[in-house]
């Protein structure tokens, strides 16, 4: 269950995966010695011990693929908080952002940057030394943008990867 978190953020920073990976490889070890030394072996519970190497595969492939909003635990956080984040967007947009660091909807967000077109949610760290989390722009985004990578999520919503 504590993997639901890192695998449906905006993205997983490198100390998190670090720790994450090897503890679920400790636990994935334990659950498979558990496995093979009950007598009869038990087929449910190898199948059950697959669990852990797909999610353990799972984070690494996230946090390769810098954090992908294709990902869909990722897409089901943003639909469950997709109210929240459009009232925050609009707040920031009129000069009365939420107080940060807090929630929007399921995503901790810790600090909102918005000037006229678009607002910039930062969840959270990922990769080293970046940040990632959500851009509101109503308008279409006009130009490549240096040192910050976007992609399309929904409506007017793209995730935000921010290279330091």
């Amino acid at each position: 269950m504590f993997l639901l978190a890192p695998l449906s953020s905006t993205g997983v920073d490198f100390p998190l995966c670090l720790v994450t990976f090897v503890v679920t490889g400790l636990l994935a070890t334990v659950a498979l010695v558990d496995a093979l030394a009950r007598k009869p072996v038990s087929r449910l519970r190898l199948l059950g011990w697959l669990v852990y190497p797909l999610a353990a595969g799972a984070l690494l492939a996230i946090f390769l693929t810098s954090q992908s909003p294709a990902n869909p635990l990722f897409r089901l956080r943003f639909e469950l908080s997709r109210r929240a984040l459009d009232a925050a967007a609009h707040a920031a947009l009129a000069g009365t952002p939420p107080a940060t660091p807090g929630w929007v909807g399921l995503f901790p967000i810790q600090h909102i940057e918005a000037d006229q077109q678009e607002v910039r949610l930062v969840a959270d760290a990922c990769g080293v030394i970046d940040e990632c989390g959500l851009l509101y722009r109503a308008a279409p985004l006009a130009r490549a943008r240096s040192k910050t990578k976007v992609k399309h999520v929904e409506g007017p919503w793209y995730h935000l990867y921010a290279v330091f």
